[in-house]
């Protein structure tokens, strides 16, 4: 087994672990949503029969059969206001969103949402500061294990950028040993090489025939079977083309 692929494999267990704390996380939401809806949920019981609300880890949304519409027509949302404070309180305020419009005659949904529009302000005005506090209070006691699911990423993601650096490294060395090889590299299927700016043609193989410093004289075998060289072409460039296309 090659170190490319030694390290391949380690780059595959890291990401076996992100997938699994990824999920881990995925639950951790749910579990934290359900939080904040089994604190919330009770301010507006009672609430205007015909009306269906949703609470979110974030949002509480409110909506209401409509006669012109097959779906439940929004009626207005609440939003929990985030903004980490220095205290460690994820909420600090409670933002009421609401469209208006104008009633074409006496359009009986509008007024009904009108009035129910008036009913959740009350509840609001009565019980915002109440109702922050219990949602922040339900997502406080998940506050050590989203700091270790954060940190556990944040671990696993940086030792895959690193996997990712020296796999891309050890791939441009391997790369640039065959440019060098007597055979240097040959294509399976002819592919556009850029040489210089202007230059691009399909080749066949390619072979570095003379180092100077971060340039160098090639070898070239055209798709057509055409065989010529080329000089002053950039190292870095070369490499980098030749490994996008998987030759190891």
């Amino acid at each position: 087994m090659t170190r490319i692929q030694v390290l391949q494999v380690q780059r595959e267990v890291f990401t076996t672990q992100k997938t699994e704390l990824e999920e881990a996380r995925s639950d951790l939401y749910v579990r934290e949503e359900q939080a904040i809806r089994d604190v919330l949920f009770p301010y507006f019981e009672g609430f205007h029969p015909e009306a269906y609300i949703e609470v979110t880890r974030g949002s509480i949304y409110f909506k209401m059969d409509h006669p012109d519409y097959s779906y439940r027509k929004e009626l207005f949302n609440l939003y929990l206001r985030e903004r980490y404070s220095e205290n460690g309180k994820r909420y600090d305020g409670i933002d009421l969103s609401y469209y208006t419009t104008s009633t074409n005659g006496i359009n009986e949904w509008e007024l009904k949402r009108l009035r129910m529009l008036g009913d959740l302000a009350e509840i609001v005005s009565k019980n915002q500061h109440d109702m922050v506090d219990a949602a922040n209070n339900a997502v406080n006691r998940f506050k050590e294990e989203r700091q270790r699911s954060y940190d556990q990423m944040n671990l696993i993601n940086e030792g895959i950028r690193k996997l990712d650096d020296r796999i891309s490294e050890l791939k441009s060395e391997a790369v640039l040993t065959r440019l060098l090889s007597e055979e240097g590299v040959v294509f399976d299927i002819p592919q556009h090489i850029e040489l210089k700016r202007t230059y691009c043609p399909k080749l066949n193989r390619i072979k570095i025939i003379e180092v100077k410093g971060k340039t160098c004289a090639v070898a070239i075998e055209i798709g057509s079977g055409y065989k010529t060289t080329e000089s002053r072409v950039s190292i870095e460039s070369i490499v980098r083309q030749v490994k996008s296309y998987n030759i190891l």
